[in-house]
């Protein structure tokens, strides 16, 4: 009896897999790209806008701008605009952990040290962490679990045996 192993059929079907998820990752980093290329122009566009509004003012219109304090406006804007581009980013977190999720694991895994990527709320004292701040996350059955630099990954268990 021949083994389907011995003819390179588990192999041919891994490396379909994994052409799949190269194509797959090309094409979302393609898209990526092009979203990236958009916001850049529109951001453009916009301080092209500004500017040419900001020439045109005349000077009294300046000076009530400058005294009704724009700049917090114009923060407001861009905050927005960075608010959007995250939930689109977070979209693609939870479409890429979706498509290739592993089991839940049988064991909580080991703590780890990283940046995180999107708002993300810390399991032990329920602060919010920001995007960008450092924090402590592991993956466990129940999902993943963040903990912020103050609250450190919890001790281990001492009863483990």
């Amino acid at each position: 009896m021949t083994n389907p192993a011995d003819h390179g059929e588990y192999d041919s079907d891994w490396e379909s897999i994994g052409r799949a998820a190269e194509d797959f990752a090309r094409r979302v980093a393609r898209d990526a790209g092009k979203f990236a290329e958009r916001m850049e122009e529109h951001a453009g566009e916009f301080a092209r806008d500004i500017a040419r509004d900001w020439r045109r003012a005349r000077r009294g219109y300046r000076h009530a701008c400058q005294r009704a304090a724009s700049a917090p406006e114009v923060r407001r804007v861009f905050e927005d605009i960075r608010t959007v581009v995250a939930d689109v980013l977070d979209g693609v977190d939870e479409l890429i952990e979706r498509v290739f999720r592993e089991p839940a694991p049988a064991d909580d895994e080991e703590w780890v040290r990283l940046v995180v990527n999107r708002d993300v709320v810390c399991s032990g004292c329920a602060r919010t962490i920001a995007t960008g701040d450092e924090a402590h996350a592991r993956r466990a059955a129940a999902g993943r679990e963040f903990r912020c630099l103050s609250c450190g990954p919890p001790a281990p268990h001492a009863s483990a045996g």
